[in-house]
């Protein structure tokens, strides 16, 4: 067995692509970010696979400071490469302190690197990642859908600062937010809902694939919540999306009741549970 670090990017893809194609929504995070890294959209990033005589048995792939996502291709052989490949990267050398995949897998990870350090990882989140194939008829809220403008950044780099506080993500500054708000709006990707001239919620396209595409930063501020306007904005995204895709998908916070059950009546379907572990320092 071989841990390989790719430091060609176009020789990864091809190498990968053909695995991951295999269940293309259920590795929609990993294929996103690899189109976004050939985009040019991260400075730094990592991509591995562990292989053995000629085969791939798992792809990884980090963009630090973000979590390492970990695709194991062969799930009959799940035991022996987590045994292989946890030592392997740590030794490695390649920053990363979070690891995100499919939930028991995930938690396999867990496991192994707590026994080799002796130093426990924790759960930061479980997610559950859904599919839409077609939008469910339901009544929308007041107000209309419409692409977001520049005249919408205040609202926005609010919205991104509080999704991350909310969320537990890593809080960016407000430059930070200025300059992430403005690369999804001069790439045309989000979109608000708006009542009387008044917005009051948001989200976004991203990751696409050759067949799907996913939505998120959904983010209503406390004072609108509970109008539907978070489910009425999904809704009407995930329409306009499915113009050209056939499929949609979303992670979702389980330990977030609302947000689960209005996605559920848009017409999203969990596909797997995602697990996302914190390594100890």
């Amino acid at each position: 067995m071989e841990l390989i670090r790719w430091n060609d990017l176009s020789g990864f893809e091809e190498r990968v692509m053909p695995y991951l194609l295999e269940h293309e929504a259920e590795n929609s995070l990993m294929i996103g970010v690899l189109d976004a890294i050939k985009q040019g959209r991260y400075e730094t990033y990592h991509q591995l696979t562990v292989e053995e005589d000629g085969e791939v048995l798992a792809i990884l792939q980090v963009t630090p400071p973000h979590p390492l996502n970990y695709v194991l291709v062969k799930p009959e052989r799940e035991d022996d490469v987590i045994r292989f490949l946890v030592p392997e990267l740590m030794e490695s050398g390649i920053p990363f302190t979070e690891v995100v995949s499919q939930a028991d897998q995930a938690m396999n990870f867990y496991t192994v690197w707590y026994i080799l350090t002796a130093r426990e990882p924790k759960v930061f989140m479980e997610q559950g990642l859904y599919r839409l194939d077609r939008v469910n008829d339901i009544p929308l809220a007041e107000g209309s859908m419409r692409p977001a403008t520049e005249h919408d950044e205040t609202f926005l780099v609010k919205a991104y600062n509080a999704f991350e506080k909310e969320t537990g993500l890593p809080a960016s500054s407000k430059d930070e937010a200025r300059h992430k708000i403005a690369v999804m709006l001069d790439k045309h990707e989000v979109y608000v809902w708006e009542v009387e001239g008044e917005v009051v919620s948001c989200a976004k396209k991203s990751r696409e694939t050759a067949n799907g595409v996913t939505v998120s930063f959904v983010y209503t501020p406390k004072a609108f919540r509970k109008r539907g306007y978070a489910r009425s904005l999904v809704a009407e995204l995930s329409r306009e999306l499915l113009t050209t895709k056939q499929y949609c998908t979303l992670y979702t916070d389980l330990s977030n009741p609302t947000s689960n059950k209005i996605y559920k009546e848009v017409g999203y379907q969990k596909i797997f549970t995602s697990a996302w572990i914190r390594l100890p320092s």
